[in-house]
């Protein structure tokens, strides 16, 4: 199956050499964390984190024509469980009721010691 990668440049793009998101038979796949276009994160805010990783994820999905309603199952990775309320109201005040299929986890780390979230994406978009 051919695949494309997808880029934008309104989304903090890191030196490693991955896709930002990459579409494959009408699906996109699309992760992200809550860096600004700038590469800076809200220190300590995860609920700033989470609706900047969202942000991003939208930014992303309308680069190749879609919606943030367009997201089926989203995977949160989040560093504390006592972010865990605080990041699920940022969420769900962004992605609506009734939200996505979700995978939640907490994990010991992120690329970023500043980094308190990061989020997964399957937005599927129609035919490639």
């Amino acid at each position: 199956m051919p695949k494309r990668a997808v880029f934008s440049d309104k989304v903090y793009r890191p030196s490693l050499p991955f896709a930002q998101a990459t579409m494959a038979g009408g699906f996109m796949f699309v992760c992200s964390t809550g860096r600004d276009r700038n590469g800076t994160f809200a220190i300590g805010d995860v609920k700033a984190q989470t609706r900047q990783t969202l942000e991003n994820i939208r930014l992303l999905i309308e680069e190749a024509g879609g919606t943030l309603d367009d997201v089926v199952k989203c995977t949160v990775y989040v560093t504390d469980r006592a972010n865990w309320a605080s990041m699920n109201e940022a969420y769900f005040d962004v992605m609506g009721a009734p939200a996505p299929h979700r995978v939640s986890c907490i994990v010991t780390g992120l690329g970023s010691p500043d980094c308190l979230v990061e989020i997964d994406a399957t937005a599927y978009l129609g035919k490639d």
